[in-house]
C-alpha cells in the first residue's frame, strides 16, 4: 500500500485490460463463497461491454481509482434504476452500484471508500434519496465494509438447494 493520492475517474477504453484483471480477482474471490460464479477466464472484454451498457441504459457511471497510472479498483453505478418491476411496492427510483473492487493488496486504504463515496455523490446529484448494492452473504469483509459506511440489510434473498 502507498500513501500517494489515489484519483477517482471516469472508465477510458484503455482501462480494459486494468479492470479486467480486477475483475478476474474478484471472480476468484466471489467462487470461493458462491461456486455458480463463472471461471475469471470467463471474465473479458465482453464482461466490460456488458458493464458499460448497464452503465448507458441507466444514465449511470464507470468509475476506477488509479495512482501511477495503474488502476486499484473500479464500480459502477447505475444512477436511474426503479420500481417497476417490483409489483407490489409504489414506484421510486433509486441508485444501485453494481460493481465495486479494489485489487487485494491495496484493501483497507481507503479506495473502496472513496469509490463508494463518489457514487454517493453523484446518486445524490441526481436526486436519488436512496443508493444500492448488493453483496454475498458469506462476504463477512465486504459486509463490515458496507455496514462502516452506512448500509444495513434491506432485503434478503434466501436459497435451498433441490
Amino acid at each position: 500500500m502507498s500513501s500517494r493520492p489515489v484519483t477517482i475517474r471516469d472508465y477510458r477504453e484503455s482501462d480494459e485490460a486494468g479492470v479486467i484483471a480486477l475483475a478476474r480477482e474478484l471472480q476468484v474471490q466471489e467462487r470461493t463463497t458462491f461456486d455458480r460464479m463463472k471461471p475469471e477466464g470467463d471474465i473479458g472484454a465482453a464482461y466490460v461491454a456488458a458493464m458499460m451498457a448497464d452503465v448507458r441504459a441507466h444514465d449511470g457511471r464507470f468509475l476506477v481509482a488509479e495512482r501511477d497510472g495503474m488502476l486499484l479498483g473500479y464500480c459502477t453505478l447505475l444512477t436511474r434504476r426503479d420500481s417497476s418491476e417490483e409489483h407490489d411496492e409504489v414506484f421510486y427510483t433509486y441508485s444501485h452500484v453494481s460493481d465495486l473492487t479494489v485489487a487485494g493488496p491495496e484493501r483497507g486504504a481507503g479506495i473502496g471508500a472513496d469509490l463508494l463515496a463518489a457514487c454517493e455523490t453523484i446518486a445524490r446529484e441526481a436526486g436519488q434519496k436512496w443508493l444500492r448494492l448488493n453483496v454475498q452473504a458469506a462476504n463477512s469483509g465486504a459486509r463490515r465494509f458496507y455496514d462502516r459506511h452506512g448500509y444495513r440489510e434491506l432485503l434478503t434473498l434466501m436459497e435451498k438447494a433441490l
